[in-house]
């Protein structure tokens, strides 16, 4: 997958959302942003799998417009993007929706949570996203399969994630997927993580790294080597193609 079709993918995503993206069965999809990068640029092939992808992040969203001249918004799946039309949608639908992902002390509280929000969402079924065999992963990818939910929601961090959902449809599930990060640990004790003034002047990820431990590795990747990979691969691709 070369970085002209990973533009591309983010585009034609942006431009189906939500109606077609919601409504058409046995599609996969994930977010990247200015983090995932990196696993794009190493692993091209796991992005390919994917029937689309979303922007997580406006500083990626800010670069796809100054160098490919694309407008495209942020849609992460969260309480500020695609979590809310979906759940939304869903609150007032037959249709169901399974979860899984996060440690196992905090899905449950997460599926509460959920549940007081949006008491008329048929949610068939969740689980942690730990396992501890290969079995016990294909047995989940079987459960999932024999429920038939409408819509499955991945929240086990980068790669992980996209494999699983890989691997869910190559085993028959013909339902929607969407990659989630960590979306299944956020909410556990509060559906709305992200502050208003935070989400108004778009500091989200900021606060993500005054909330979570662990990320301040990331940063790395954000303010160094993101800049200076996606513009040296933008331009070689359009120099060269």
């Amino acid at each position: 997958m070369t970085i002209k079709e990973f533009i591309t993918k983010i585009y034609c995503s942006a431009s189906k959302y939500p109606d077609e993206i919601f409504s058409t069965r046995g599609k996969i999809y994930t977010c990247v942003n200015s983090f995932s990068y990196h696993i794009f640029r190493k692993n091209p092939e796991l992005y390919k799998d994917m029937d689309g992808l979303f922007v997580d992040g406006m500083t990626m969203c800010w670069w796809i417009k100054a160098l490919w001249s694309h407008r495209v918004p942020r849609l992460s799946f969260d309480m500020t993007g695609i979590a809310v039309d979906l759940f939304a949608k869903l609150n007032q639908s037959d249709e169901s929706i399974y979860f899984i992902g996060t440690h196992p002390k905090y899905i449950e509280n997460t599926i509460k949570q959920i549940q007081s929000a949006y008491p008329g969402m048929n949610i068939s079924g969740f689980r942690n996203g730990y396992f501890n065999s290969e079995k016990e992963r294909e047995d989940e990818i079987k459960n999932i399969i024999r429920l038939k939910p409408d819509f499955t929601i991945v929240g086990m961090g980068l790669s992980l994630q996209e494999n699983f959902a890989s691997d869910l449809r190559k085993a028959g599930y013909k339902g929607v997927v969407f990659t989630c990060g960590g979306f299944l640990h956020q909410t556990a004790s509060n559906i709305n993580y992200y502050p208003e003034w935070i989400n108004k002047y778009n500091l989200r990820a900021f606060y993500r790294l005054y909330k979570e431990k662990g990320l301040l590795k990331r940063l790395y990747y954000v303010l160094l080597e993101f800049p200076l990979t996606f513009t040296y691969d933008s331009l070689k691709s359009k120099f060269t193609s």
